[in-house]
């Protein structure tokens, strides 16, 4: 939920209600020895998915640095690795 303050009240500094705080969980699983061995060469998996809930969001801090910012959709990342 966006709260706008009344007209001349604004301080972009320091009126942090603008935006309504939300959480984008994130979760991953992986291993750095798939197999399991004691020594030598070994595989790795990764398997990740950012903002799990896919929540749509849109942050305008209206900084000079900031700017507009867009959350990514649900997305899946996996990751294979070898190690020698």
């Amino acid at each position: 939920m966006l709260t706008l303050p009344q007209t001349g009240t604004e301080n972009d500094d320091h009126n942090l209600d603008r935006v309504d705080p939300r959480n984008l969980p994130d979760v991953g699983v992986g291993t750095d020895n798939l197999f399991h061995k004691e020594s030598g060469p070994r595989w790795t998996v990764k398997f990740t998915v950012e903002n799990l809930t896919n929540k749509v969001a849109l942050y305008n801090f209206l900084s000079t640095f900031s700017g507009t910012h867009f959350v990514a959709p649900r997305n899946y990342q996996a990751s294979v690795g070898y190690l020698f």
